[in-house]
């Protein structure tokens, strides 16, 4: 399986040079490109003290580039370059008779991409909903996402991925059905095909998406697109690439060309029966509980969702080889403090709709995430901070405390949980 996707305008001398790096990094006898060199036939059961005392050709560096990115050969990679048309660019203007909704959604600022482009799209649609529920619905408002299989850029060795959250997809995904069923419209979820999005990203929308998304904006819905942000899509024409939308984030409203063909895609579906509020309730409370519990469903290997999450982290911080650049931490307190800051006002809104044994606990609960966003916001996730040791010890305690916090958060949703059955 490839692990890099190709941009949308790759370069051929970017690419040369990324062989060539491949090369000194070898030469430096750096065994985090081992792993790389084992595509090579002669490596492929080879120990890291092998494979970095071998001479190794550049051509042998470009071969195993091309494989890395889904290529059988560095002469496919190559040609795959060439015939890369120019994009149109984020900048390009609609074209004549493009297909757009009117009056698109503007976004929120300053929330978290996934849960706000589920809200803009089902309030564009006439569906109640709010941005907090859909946070606490989605279960984003309550997740930590951490991968300890990929590797956080720039950290020394392979272990441990925290920084890319909550960009990466899979947590966004876990409750689509639920919402379906909350909301009343089913949420279908298109994913991309990595070895064909790698060779051809144009090709990939036409075959998998691009029918989808028109038909969505044919009867007045918008779609959702990632493609390295969250986009609600409210146009299509034939630019390259074609969709047009709004970032789900961001802080100013503006509809722009997207500047990449999506890996993956969301549209909204039929109407379907909506369940009780009150049965929604329990429902998002118990998976709030097992997200905390990193039981959160689906065999993903190597993914944690809450108190593993947390160990990961510290973990991470209290590793010098491990813990990567500030700007990866300073991403997780950030989000992580958008996303919890959803969580008191969801909480107590719920507590409105059940008796009192289930909402003095829901209040509780709702009081202790507050200390959590109180205990997060002095963390320093600068450059300077994680020069030292002392800087990461600083991160890891609060870290550490807001676990402890959360578990005991988790407590009071288990006890609202049980009173809600009664």
């Amino acid at each position: 399986m490839s692990s890099r996707f190709l941009p949308p305008q790759p370069d051929l001398e970017h690419l040369k040079n990324d062989a060539k790096g491949l090369l000194k990094t070898h030469k430096k006898g750096d065994s985090s490109v081992c792993s790389v060199f084992r595509r090579l036939k002669r490596f492929a059961g080879a120990t890291d003290s092998e494979i970095l005392s071998a001479e190794i050709a550049l051509t042998e560096a470009q071969f195993v580039l091309a494989m890395d990115y889904g290529f059988a050969s560095w002469d496919k990679l190559r040609q795959a370059v060439l015939d890369c048309k120019p994009l149109g660019g984020s900048e390009a203007p609609p074209q004549p008779g493009a297909l757009r909704l009117p009056d698109p959604p503007a976004p929120k600022p300053g929330v978290n991409r996934f849960p706000s482009a589920y809200y803009l799209a089902l309030s564009y649609c006439g569906i109640a909903c709010d941005y907090n529920t859909m946070a606490g619905d989605s279960g984003m408002a309550f997740i930590l996402q951490a991968d300890s299989l990929h590797t956080a850029w720039g950290a020394k060795r392979k272990e441990l991925d925290i920084g890319f959250w909550p960009v990466d997809q899979w947590g966004s995904l876990l409750r689509l059905d639920f919402l379906g069923r909350v909301y009343g419209r089913t949420f279908q979820a298109m994913l991309g095909h990595e070895g064909e999005y790698a060779q051809d990203g144009a090709q990939h929308f036409r075959k998998y998406f691009q029918a989808a998304v028109v038909q969505s904006l044919q009867q007045g819905r918008p779609a959702m697109a990632l493609e390295h942000d969250m986009y609600v899509v409210t146009g299509f024409d034939g630019g390259n690439p074609p969709l047009l939308g709004q970032v789900s984030c961001s802080d100013v409203a503006q509809i722009k060309r997207l500047g990449r063909y999506p890996w993956s895609v969301i549209v909204l579906g039929e109407t379907i029966a909506a369940i009780e509020r009150t049965q929604a309730d329990a429902e998002a409370v118990d998976f709030a509980i097992r997200l905390h519990k990193d039981q959160f469903g689906p065999n993903l290997p190597g993914k944690f969702s809450g108190k593993g999450a947390f160990e990961l982290w510290t973990r991470l911080l209290r590793d010098d080889e491990l813990c990567g650049p500030h700007f990866y931490h300073a991403n997780v307190v950030g989000h992580m403090k958008r996303a919890r800051a959803s969580v008191p006002p969801y909480l107590r809104q719920m507590a409105l709709r059940h008796g009192e044994a289930a909402a003095g606990k829901l209040r509780a609960a709702a009081g202790i995430y507050e200390e959590v966003v109180a205990v997060l916001a002095p963390a320093d996730t600068s450059k300077e901070a994680f020069t030292t040791p002392a800087g990461r010890e600083a991160l890891a305690k609060i870290v550490d405390a807001v676990a402890g916090f959360e578990a005991k958060a988790v407590g009071e949703l288990e006890l609202a949980v049980k009173a809600m059955h009664v």
